[in-house]
């Protein structure tokens, strides 16, 4: 990815920031400019990385239209609460909404072949440009394990997206922990939406 690599948030999910700083990426904001408002910070991000416009909608047709190469801006992330203008001014660089049923899973992991299957967590994640980010891990009721299960765990999501071919968007990865490791046993897209403003999205 270019230095100084760009992502424009437009939800406000909490984890996004974080993942985004630990990949080497740059979080930015978008917000209207009111006159004397003052600066206050879009999901996380400072005022200083946060761009303002008397209309979003039209800054973002002007992003996609320009080069993201000179204003950095390479990808924009949506998820449910992002404002239905933005989203319909992005229409042409976003994916559409993903369906919600479970995808097939590749390959025949350890529980798929005679081990009992019990769900102990569920990783979220974002992928962008193929590069995996993970946003949480959720062990239930159960009490998070040690440091080399987790990495285990986090393992086995990248590489299971990896086969899978996902290559942006948001992901929920489920998984039993086996006396192989741990094994991801279910995956379903999430709300979050990745677009490019790159070659093509030109209005």
């Amino acid at each position: 990815m270019p230095q100084h690599h760009r992502v424009l948030l437009l939800t406000s999910a909490a984890p996004l920031v974080g993942a985004l700083r630990d990949a080497g990426l740059e979080s930015w904001g978008l917000r209207r400019d009111l006159c004397g408002a003052p600066d206050t910070d879009v999901a996380g991000v400072p005022p200083e990385r946060t761009l303002t416009h008397v209309d979003p909608a039209r800054a973002l047709q002007e992003l996609a239209a320009g080069d993201w190469s000179q204003h950095g801006i390479r990808h924009v992330l949506c998820a449910q609460d992002t404002d239905p203008d933005l989203l319909a001014a992005l229409r042409e660089v976003l994916p559409p909404l993903p369906a919600e049923e479970p995808l097939p899973l590749p390959g025949t992991g350890s529980s798929r072949v005679g081990e009992e299957a019990v769900e102990v967590c569920h990783v979220d994640t974002v992928s962008i440009d193929g590069m995996h980010l993970i946003l949480a891990v959720d062990w239930f009721d159960a009490p998070a394990p040690g440091a080399a299960v987790l990495a285990g765990v986090r393992e086995a999501v990248r590489s299971t997206l990896d086969v899978l071919g996902h290559e942006s968007g948001g992901m929920r990865t489920s998984l039993a922990l086996t006396q192989f490791g741990p094994d991801p046993v279910r995956l379903i897209r999430t709300d979050l939406r990745v677009g490019s403003f790159g070659p093509g999205t030109a209005r």
